[in-house]
């Protein structure tokens, strides 16, 4: 296999063969195993290629922007929110867009679950935002994958990141009773600002305008401006920002992420803005906030 690496906030965790090995007999996982994991984000000019005597599955799950799938002469182009899985042994080429290049989160997998859960996901799908998506618990799955993978290995470590990655393959080929497992509260005064701040959460990685936000509340900018502020005493951008350093907070505990790297992820447009930012609300900087050593 033959990758472009080394993008901005690019993240990449390969299994080691001896551990390849071990899974192929584990009684427990041995059906469906992640081999490689990763994430890239705005990343112009990446691809990827396979031969065809590859026995890896590659799924790619775009979540910002556009790319071209080519693979045994069928071209399919990939947009926000679509996903595919490539089936074991057969060629293929992935590219970003030149003009829109995607934020993609991607693994290859082996085992006889493999087979079957390709089969149904060798088409472009869509995982169509609403206000119950779970697209940011969806990420968050794939983050645990990633997290137990990139750590120190044991078998416990791999039998639980390929437990959680057969959730999230789940989650994408019954995308909406993975929707309808979550309770729908809320009261009627705060259904639009439920509606939004779900939407934020959902879009986390993106940088969304007042004007966005309000289109998909139904409502114009100022009329939408003075109802969500006052009923979260926060303009929404602010609020917006603030969830992004929230889970910036997350990712600083809970991963080993650098800094730069999590700027991207939260589509901060530099890392110096990011750590201003971090260091305004929080009250300390952002390495001083990992130093502190919390535990979640």
């Amino acid at each position: 296999m033959e990758t472009a690496i080394g993008f901005k906030g690019e993240r990449v965790s390969v299994l080691p063969q001896p551990f390849i090995d071990l899974m192929k007999d584990n009684p427990l996982t041995g059906d469906l195993f992640v081999t490689s994991i990763g994430y890239v984000s705005n990343a112009t000019h990446h691809y990827k290629t396979a031969h065809n005597d590859s026995e890896e599955y590659l799924l790619i799950y775009c979540t910002i922007g556009k790319g071209t799938v080519e693979s045994q002469g069928l071209n399919y182009e990939i947009r926000a929110n679509q996903f595919l899985v490539i089936h074991a042994g057969r060629s293929h080429t992935i590219k970003a867009d030149p003009a829109s290049p995607w934020t993609l989160y991607w693994a290859t997998f082996r085992g006889e679950k493999a087979r079957i859960y390709a089969s149904m996901m060798e088409a472009p799908a869509t995982v169509t935002p609403t206000p119950y998506s779970r697209i940011e618990q969806r990420i968050e799955v794939f983050e645990a994958v990633y997290g137990l993978l990139s750590s120190e290995l044991s078998i416990e470590k791999l039998n639980l990141a390929n437990i959680f990655f057969a959730l999230f393959l789940s989650s994408l080929v019954y995308v909406d009773l993975f929707r309808s497992a979550q309770p729908r509260a809320g009261t009627q005064a705060q259904a639009m600002v439920n509606r939004v701040t779900h939407y934020m959460s959902e879009n986390i990685e993106k940088n969304l305008t007042l004007k966005e936000l309000a289109d998909y509340a139904g409502y114009s900018p100022s009329y939408f401006y003075r109802n969500f502020t006052r009923e979260m005493e926060e303009s929404p951008i602010n609020y917006f920002i603030k969830m992004k350093i929230n889970k910036a907070s997350i990712y600083l505990i809970k991963s080993s992420m650098s800094i730069s790297q999590i700027a991207v992820k939260l589509g901060f447009s530099s890392a110096d803005y990011f750590s201003r930012t971090f260091k305004k609300i929080v009250g300390i900087s952002a390495s001083e906030f990992r130093n502190q050593d919390f535990r979640l």
